[in-house]
């Protein structure tokens, strides 16, 4: 004789279903967040390099970069924005997008043309320093990074920073908070 599953009995199971699902969305949502961030660090590494590779072209000097954009990605003065002066050196301007950064789809949506907003800020104080030794009014720029998140894309949910720097020695850190004095910042 064939016994097939009772109300009760289905219940229960859809019940205990839920109960995990609860106890593992959250979990499954903040290893993505994190690898999302790791992402971003990863991006800030590879645009360092290429301002490395940059500064070998000439002459051990950071690129004269405009740090400011206006709302379709163009540059209001008149260096280039980072990731033009950067092109021939990454090949891939992806790499300028934080991927917690949602405003990219926002101006896709609104006609522009979405890569040219950066989700990176260029600290202008180092617009043609020396790579090894920069220096702004008698202040080592080794001690701050050059290019940060523009926003909070990390953790939206914080009045801190949070968010990720690279420095001129090509090493990225996550920041909850400016390091003191920094010009520019």
């Amino acid at each position: 004789m064939r016994r097939a599953f009772t109300l009760i009995e289905l219940l229960v199971v859809i019940a205990i279903i839920a109960i995990l699902a609860s106890i593992l969305f959250p979990v499954f949502a903040r290893a993505r967040a994190q690898a999302r961030k790791v992402k971003c660090a990863s991006n800030l590494r590879q645009i360092g390099l290429a301002l490395q590779m940059y500064a070998q072209d000439y002459d051990q000097l950071l690129p004269m970069c405009d740090p400011r954009e206006d709302a379709d990605g163009s540059p209001l003065d008149d260096y280039g924005a980072i990731f033009y002066v950067l092109d021939p050196y990454t090949r891939n301007n992806q790499i300028f997008r934080c991927p917690e950064d949602h405003s990219w789809y926002r101006t896709l949506a609104n006609g522009g043309h979405g890569w040219g907003i950066l989700s990176y800020g260029w600290i202008y104080v180092f617009n043609g320093q020396p790579i090894d030794g920069a220096a702004f009014l008698g202040v080592d720029l080794s001690q701050y990074p050059c290019l940060l998140d523009a926003d909070n894309f990390h953790d939206r949910n914080t009045e801190q920073i949070a968010k990720n720097g690279l420095w001129l020695d090509g090493h990225v850190k996550y920041l909850t908070t400016m390091p003191e004095g920094m010009p520019g910042g």
